[in-house]
């Protein structure tokens, strides 16, 4: 080979085009990028089967909460008539000093029932002097009058239940009520 053929070819590469092998470097540098290109696709993987986990507990969490609730709301919804029921007997108005010891009774075990319910966060709720709210009330009558600046509840015909998830109040049924409200 001559001189002008070497300078005439920067890779040193013979005129008839056979090429000479690629050096140890070259090799280890077309793996690395190989390599790389794995890790990154990997990554990217892992990254979204990892947001794709996060999801599922979220909404496994949800749908366990939502579950839960439903269950208590059926539960209790079943126990509003005999919990009223001794609300009736707990409030007689004419008790002598044979019944006391009943009507006491009653009103223990009536202190019990609200006890488990608070456990299971379920609350009662009797408005009675409370501003009318149509979201957790129900209005079964009304009267006008001077007296009042705004629908105030002025009796309650039967107490409301609601079920408290954090900040979240779900109602299981309205307070039952009678409202005061301005005249017109």
């Amino acid at each position: 080979m001559s001189q002008e053929e070497a300078v005439a070819t920067p890779t040193g590469e013979n005129s008839d085009d056979s090429q000479k092998p690629e050096s140890v470097e070259e090799t280890l540098r077309k793996e690395l990028d190989i390599a790389r290109k794995e890790i990154e696709s990997l990554k990217d993987s892992w990254t979204r089967e990892r947001a794709e986990f996060q999801n599922y507990k979220r909404r496994s969490a949800q749908e366990f909460s939502n579950i839960k609730r439903e269950a208590v709301k059926s539960l209790v919804t079943e126990f509003l008539n005999p919990i009223d029921n001794l609300d009736r007997v707990a409030s007689g108005v004419n008790v002598t000093e044979e019944l006391k010891p009943f009507v006491d009774g009653v009103t223990m075990i009536q202190k019990e029932f609200y006890s488990v319910l608070e456990r299971s966060n379920v609350f009662r709720q009797y408005p009675q002097g409370e501003s009318f709210d149509p979201t957790s009330m129900e209005a079964l009558s009304s009267e006008e009058g001077d007296q009042y600046k705004e629908e105030t509840v002025i009796e309650v015909y039967q107490a409301g239940f609601y079920i408290k998830e954090n900040e979240d109040k779900f109602s299981l049924r309205p307070a039952r009520v009678r409202i005061g409200k301005p005249k017109a």
